[in-house]
């Protein structure tokens, strides 16, 4: 009995020792390493950014790429231009001080409050400091998720026009349409309803 329990535990022996039972051809799956998740590739990687101050600076025009640029929002959440490059922004270049623009503010919001899915309005003044865009935000109730100011960064020089308002409206990340001067709602609406295939 001692020796058959001897040759028992020497068989086993054996058998762990090779990892595998003889006659099966069997590999060991190498172990993968985890790896550092690599950074989404850019969908544009040569886009002018007016946050790094890089590329070129240049008028816009349809078929453009739209610059990179992050500004934070009165409501204190970001927009950040790339974010989008898979929606549709309205992108509207203001002043407290301009007739035209404050009088298209009613139709940009309403137009906000449509809730058109993966459509975005961000309205950057030209040169109002924050504390005056907050105010007027507050005086007419516009929504400050919408709002902030350009002023005192680069992305005027990214966007450049001798005239405001102008509005971009940008599909993917590229131009489809500017505007040059203020607009109605239907106006807008129907152009976004266009690029969106509506």
């Amino acid at each position: 009995m001692t020796g058959l329990l001897l040759v028992f535990i020497l068989c086993a022996a054996v058998f762990t020792s090779c990892g595998t039972p003889a006659g099966n051809d069997i590999t060991k799956a190498p172990t993968s390493e985890v790896s550092e998740p690599t950074e989404k590739p850019e969908k544009f990687p040569n886009r002018p950014n007016a946050d790094r101050n890089t590329g070129k600076k240049k008028e816009l025009a349809e078929g453009d790429v739209a610059p990179e640029f992050s500004v934070i929002l009165l409501d204190g959440t970001t927009f950040r231009m790339s974010d989008h490059d898979e929606g549709t922004v309205l992108l509207n270049f203001w002043a407290t001080w301009c007739g035209p623009c404050v009088k298209e503010m009613p139709d940009l919001q309403k137009l906000a409050n449509d809730g058109i899915e993966g459509f975005t309005v961000c309205c950057l003044s030209v040169s109002d400091p924050i504390t005056d865009v907050k105010q007027f935000c507050s005086q007419s109730s516009y929504s400050e998720s919408l709002f902030s100011t350009a002023a005192g960064t680069s992305i005027g020089d990214y966007y450049p026009s001798d005239y405001i308002p102008y509005t971009l409206l940008i599909k993917d990340g590229v131009i489809k349409k500017i505007y040059v001067g203020s607009r109605t709602y239907q106006d807008y609406r129907k152009d976004v309803d266009s690029v969106l295939g509506k």
